[in-house]
């Protein structure tokens, strides 16, 4: 079996990790073709995961030419590669190639308002895969299962949080602290959306920074009054941070998503991740989250929460609970694999 994977985002290459190294084991060919976004090659050199770059990011109108960029790139490996099946998340990128190569294609996403991605990739795709709760349906190659992106890298099985490697970090992990993250807002999903003003942010870390310690990430420069705040944790390390800490807040809906799976609660700012299915999961029926659409009820509940923290019992109970039914994501992938390929992948 002869398996493609375009990663596109530093998440991606989080979730194709365990799967790729599984079928890797399995005696199966994979490649691994990217975008080079961010972290995304600095995460698969860490995992030590081959690949090779068909386009850069752009950004405003040049990522038209970005995008025909890698689809000429793609064509051109498909031909020479020759995969049995491809898959992505989003699917922009492969779906059409594969379309027009009659080259079977997975295509995943957690993202409801991915609309424009969401409309252009997934008429072409044979199989696109989402979580059970995902509020938009797209037909009859729609298939769900129970579980989260997110899954998929910080099952039991891949993750386990270490406080040595957090004390690697300078961070002690016996002292409560807050995870903050800002991020950019220039994603094509992000357009038009918004999270905290530079109020808000100053509100924020200003009044939590009195009641606990701040480990604050952010996508573009902080101001240069939240500078003592500021970490660089380690690419492949970041998890492991969040995990023993005792909230997480940003802008952030995979961050917080991820902690919600670690049992950590968190709170999001973000004017358009309430209407995600996920989103509405993890905060209407587990409580693990709180969402908010401004980001100045955000701080006030992040303030509020933090003078009355939740036991570690009590989080790790919701989490229980949560994690519970949760499907195992390598089963899934494989069993539509099975069905694209007639059986062929063992």
């Amino acid at each position: 079996m002869r398996i493609l994977v375009d990663v596109l985002h530093p998440k991606h290459a989080h979730f194709f990790r365990p799967l790729i190294r599984r079928w890797t084991k399995m005696g199966e060919v994979v490649k691994v073709v990217t975008r080079d976004k961010d972290i995304t090659h600095e995460l698969l050199n860490f995992f030590a995961i081959p690949y090779v770059c068909l386009s850069m990011q752009k950004k405003g109108l040049w990522m038209s030419m970005e995008l025909f960029i890698h689809w000429k790139n793609l064509i051109s490996t498909l031909r020479g590669f020759r995969p049995d099946v491809v898959m992505s998340i989003g699917g922009i990128m492969t779906s059409i190639p594969c379309n027009l190569l009659g080259i079977p294609n997975i295509a995943l996403t957690d993202t409801e308002t991915a609309t424009l991605g969401n409309k252009c990739s997934f008429p072409f795709a044979d199989c696109i895969l989402t979580p059970e709760w995902f509020t938009e349906d797209f037909g009859r190659r729609h298939y769900r299962y129970r579980g989260f992106h997110e899954w998929s890298y910080l099952h039991p099985d891949e993750f386990r949080p270490d406080p040595e490697v957090v004390r690697a970090e300078g961070i002690d992990p016996d002292t409560p602290y807050a995870v903050v993250r800002f991020v950019r807002w220039d994603a094509l999903h992000d357009r038009g959306g918004e999270g905290f003003q530079r109020e808000d942010a100053v509100r924020l870390i200003q009044g939590l920074s009195r009641k606990m310690k701040i480990v604050l990430t952010s996508e573009a420069p902080p101001p240069p009054e939240f500078s003592q705040f500021a970490v660089k944790v380690r690419v492949d390390r970041m998890h492991h941070v969040m995990a023993c800490s005792r909230l997480v807040v940003g802008e952030s809906p995979s961050m917080c998503a991820e902690a919600s799976l670690m049992g950590v609660p968190s709170i999001l700012a973000s004017s358009w991740a309430g209407k995600c299915g996920n989103m509405k999961v993890l905060s209407g029926r587990f409580g693990l989250m709180q969402v908010y659409e401004k980001g100045k009820d955000a701080v006030e509940a992040t303030l509020c929460f933090a003078d009355n923290l939740p036991t570690k019992e009590s989080t790790e109970g919701k989490r229980a609970r949560l994690i519970r039914d949760l499907e195992y994501i390598p089963d899934v992938l494989e069993r539509h694999i099975q069905e694209l390929t007639g059986g062929r992948h063992a």
